[in-house]
């Protein structure tokens, strides 16, 4: 399908800012499923990244070396914010960023190589899809799971766009740690959003390629609508209905070393 990234992350916000508006305030302070961080720090780390858009932040960002280690830098700032300030910061700086995401989008510009710290390079038309996923997972299972509470599913623009960033992401960020495959791997994700990719051994790093593969070693099939959960080891691939045809060790092993954060 054709995507719509900025759609994408205007709509959701929507979603994301019905559950934000709504939290009570033992709430912001309880913990979130994000390791370390209570429900404010979560919300922290996305409305510094609104903001930081538009600042020398992004720069930084950018060109660092650990984009870990800059959320809990953003997230340690805050801490002596009040909820309605940080609450406020996501409103307007996300607010701001809509335009700035269809920008991006525009001929010319959705091309760009534009470096991510340590976990890769991607074209510019790519950098709304990685806000859409991030703020969309932190929303609804980092802070919506952790809370008991639910959210409106995204529809399928939105969980598509999102899984674009993590495909990318997949071989850049996880590296070294596929080094050992040496045979295709066939990777679907079954359902609205989902689609067939072809992992195969590069020269040095994993390649991914859209489309399936007629010499897979192994064929992985798993959920689209949770991807984003199992497949950022939020919760176990074991436990989320992911089947392995093929070379149940290769499957295995690549479940259990990619990275996608």
């Amino acid at each position: 399908m054709a995507l719509d990234r900025a759609a994408a992350f205007k709509n959701d916000r929507v979603h994301i800012l019905n559950l934000l508006r709504d939290l009570r305030e033992d709430e912001w302070a309880a913990p979130s499923k994000c390791a370390g961080w209570a429900v404010r720090d979560v919300v922290s780390h996305m409305g510094a990244a609104c903001h930081g858009t538009f600042t020398p932040w992004v720069l930084k960002l950018l060109a660092g070396k650990d984009i870990e280690a800059a959320n809990n830098r953003d997230a340690e700032k805050r801490r002596s914010w009040e909820p309605a300030k940080l609450l406020r910061e996501y409103e307007v700086w996300g607010n701001r960023c809509v335009p700035v995401m269809k920008v991006v989008q525009a001929p010319g510009a959705r091309s760009l190589p534009v470096r991510v710290a340590e976990v890769g390079a991607y074209p510019a038309k790519l950098l709304t899809s990685a806000f859409v996923f991030d703020h969309g997972l932190h929303a609804r299972y980092d802070i919506a799971a952790a809370l008991g509470r639910t959210m409106t599913a995204p529809d399928e623009n939105t969980l598509a766009t999102s899984i674009e960033w993590m495909i990318a992401g997949l071989s850049p960020m996880s590296g070294d740690r596929l080094s050992w495959l040496s045979a295709p791997i066939e990777f679907r994700l079954v359902g609205p959003g989902g689609g067939t990719w072809t992992i195969a051994p590069g020269t040095k790093r994993a390649k991914v390629t859209e489309g399936p593969s007629s010499g897979a070693a192994v064929t992985i099939e798993g959920p689209a609508a949770t991807f984003p959960i199992w497949g950022t080891d939020r919760e176990p691939w074991r436990e989320a209905g992911v089947a392995i045809k093929g070379d149940e060790e290769i499957g295995t092993k690549f479940l259990d070393t990619k990275r996608i954060i």
